[in-house]
């Protein structure tokens, strides 16, 4: 937003007091260190109409700042307030950057001339708000020139406007500040803030997407008595987020924990597997209605194994038990099982089995009345 020095001075002093006296209401969402190395290059490009823009360079010591003038003309909602700003303190017009563009870049003096450090905060108000502050501690080496301005910038790393319209880098949010002391060794302890409603004019919503911000907190001026206007300061950095936070033991710990879950689910299923491979099939189909006759099909499976008990469940009674015996591995057999009458009830076979690695199990098959059936068919079997 454009705001006057003079006009940022003011809400400053008001702001900070209100800062203070809401904070038992607020709540630190997420929180980070402003980086200690400086960036060294910071480029500021004007987007044409067509979002062509230079390519991105190699060394990643630059921050990109991308400007979108366009809004009206284009009916786009990304922001262009602070753009048209920045256009008009380079003296830029239209018909500049409308064809291809218009690029500038700040080189960081190598000297240090002022040193600046703090945290950024991701503040979360009472009503599910979410705002940017800077708690800043800012110490001029030098006398500085009154022209010395500090900009509080926010971009997103990738913004998509309602028209589907891409471009990385742009500039959200601006905010300049000259809240502190121009005095050689004097530090400045002070709070700046990018407020909630301003952010959400500007389409910014770091309630619903957290993630996908950086800042740069840029500070132009120069020496007392010199009409200079260098870049002196250039932080640049992810806007935090509550994994910021974490140590490395707390950053490998879901890992871990999916990685175990994994573990246990390949070793259930490998197991399941295995085991259906090995427990043995028992299927019954009638054979002979009038003589009362069943054919048992047993098949064994990966391993061998010994039937040792046979059973029914009344009305159903066996003339003859099935024998017991032993199944090698894949073996398959047909055994012929008479009963003493037919009934209207399903019959319900059961053995007792001892498998090879798996130990004992029960089997049961299902087979309908042959009274009931219309079509010859099989058994339902189970195993436990």
């Amino acid at each position: 937003m454009k705001v006057p020095w003079w006009s940022a001075l003011l809400l400053v002093t008001l702001v900070t007091p209100a800062f203070v006296q809401g904070a038992s209401t607020w709540s630190i969402y997420a929180y980070a260190p402003v980086p200690q190395e400086d960036a060294t290059t910071l480029r500021e490009t004007f987007l044409a109409p067509d979002l062509e823009a230079p390519p991105k360079p190699a060394e990643s010591s630059t921050v990109d700042w991308v400007w979108w003038t366009w809004s009206e003309t284009t009916g786009s909602d990304w922001p262009n307030d602070d753009a048209m700003y920045r256009m008009d303190r380079f003296n830029l017009t239209a018909s500049t950057i409308n064809i291809s563009g218009h690029q500038i870049e700040h080189r960081r003096l190598t000297t240090d001339v002022v040193d600046l450090d703090g945290r950024v905060n991701v503040v979360a108000a009472e009503d599910n708000a979410r705002f940017v502050t800077f708690e800043l501690d800012v110490t001029p080496r030098v006398n500085l020139s009154n022209q010395t301005l500090m900009y509080l910038v926010l971009t997103e790393d990738r913004a998509v406007d309602h028209h589907q319209r891409n471009a990385r880098h742009l500039v959200r949010e601006l905010r300049p500040e000259v809240a502190f002391s121009l005095k050689a060794n004097n530090t400045t302890g002070m709070t700046a803030m990018l407020a909630a409603d301003h952010l959400a004019a500007a389409g910014v919503d770091l309630t619903g997407q957290p993630a996908g911000w950086s800042y740069t907190i840029a500070l132009f001026g120069g020496e007392e008595g010199m009409e200079s206007n260098e870049l002196l300061v250039l932080k640049h950095d992810r806007l935090p987020v509550p994994t910021l936070h974490l140590t490395p033991a707390q950053r490998w710990l879901p890992l871990m924990f999916t990685a175990f879950a994994l573990v246990a689910m390949v070793s259930i299923v490998t197991s399941a597997s295995k085991r259906e491979r090995t427990v043995p099939v028992l299927k019954a189909r009638w054979t002979d209605i009038e003589r009362c006759t069943m054919t048992l099909t047993m098949e064994a499976g990966e391993a061998p194994y010994t039937v040792t008990q046979w059973s029914v469940q009344p009305p159903w009674s066996f003339r003859g038990r099935p024998p017991l015996r032993t199944l090698g591995a894949g073996e398959r057999v047909e055994v012929k099982v008479r009963f003493k009458s037919v009934h209207d009830a399903e019959c319900h076979l059961e053995s007792a089995v001892e498998i090879e690695g798996l130990g004992a199990w029960r089997q049961h098959v299902w087979l309908s009345s042959p009274f009931q059936r219309v079509d010859e068919e099989e058994s339902v079997s189970e195993s436990e």
